[in-house]
Parts: structure tokens; sequence; C-alpha cells
């Protein structure tokens, strides 16, 4: 027995991938987070040049706050503070620069991410500015600023479908 030959089918047309188009929000999104990164980059490098001056105003703080211990010890622990507050703000800008990739991508992990960070500056630089006297530093707080608006523009509805997180409505 033979098998009766089938019909002639047409074949099937294959999906295209749809580019999907980036909101308006989200490119406003990812720039306030780049210039949150760079203002914040900047501040710290133009409070490194009043190192000096920032070493023994803390380096005084810490002597009057500890005045029983040795000046090597007060200068090392003046050292490590600013170390400390200057080094944070540059790792945290190189943060901000790495989830913002994720967050131009669509990775819906990353707004998350950001909000936390955005936390993490805002604090940071409420203790840097308050612990350290520089001018310079106004920028930290000018830079968490921006990041708070930033996380704000990231989370409105028409960036929700960038997201996948359903139809903008």
């Amino acid at each position: 027995m033979t098998r009766p030959a089938s019909p002639h089918r047409p074949r099937l047309q294959r999906f295209q991938p749809v580019e999907r188009i980036k909101p308006q929000v989200v490119k406003t999104a990812v720039w306030l987070w780049l210039i949150a990164a760079v203002v914040q980059l900047v501040s710290s490098a133009l409070a490194l040049t009043e190192a000096q001056e920032l070493l023994a105003d803390l380096t005084a703080e810490v002597a009057q706050g500890f005045p029983a211990e040795d000046a090597g010890t007060r200068e090392r622990v003046a050292v490590g503070v600013l170390a400390l507050l200057l080094g944070t703000a540059g790792l945290l800008a190189l943060l901000e620069l790495g989830f913002v990739i994720a967050l131009n991508r669509g990775k819906r992990w990353a707004r998350i991410v950001l909000v936390l960070l955005a936390v993490v500056v805002l604090v940071h630089a409420v203790i840097a500015v308050g612990g350290l006297r520089s001018t310079f530093l106004v920028g930290l707080v000018v830079a968490s600023g921006v990041a708070v608006l930033a996380v704000i523009a990231s989370f409105l509805p028409a960036a929700r479908v960038w997201f996948g997180g359903g139809e903008k409505r």
C-alpha cells in the first residue's frame, strides 16, 4: 500500500522579532543616573584637592573626641575616615554606572537595585557633608537629588512596558 500524496502546504512564515521602542522616561532615567554618577566622581575628585585641609579638620575632631589617644592613632583614624568617605563615593558611582547599563537594557531587577543604591548614595552624602567641610562635597548632595529623580522617572507608568510590567495605560 502506498501512501497518498499529501497536499502541498505553504511554508509558515517565521515571526520576526519586533524591536521594542524605549520610552522617553527610561531614556531620561538613564541620563539622570549618568549625570548623578559623573557629579559624584567629579565632586569626590575635587574634594581630594583639599585632602590636607580635610585631614587636618578630621584629626582635630578625632583629637577632641578622643583626647587620651596618642597623635599617631588619631591621625590614622582620620586618614581611614577620609579614605572611607571619599573612596565610597567613587565606588558608588561605578556601581551606578554598571547598573544603569542593565537598566538601559530593560532589566527589571536593575530598577530595584538602583533604588537601594540611591538610598545608600543619599545616606553617604549626608554623612560625608556632615563629617567633612568641603564645598566640593555639595556635589554629593546634588548627585543624590538627581539619583532620586532618576528613580522616580524609572518607575513612572510609561516605563512599565519597557521593564515588562504590563501594558501602558
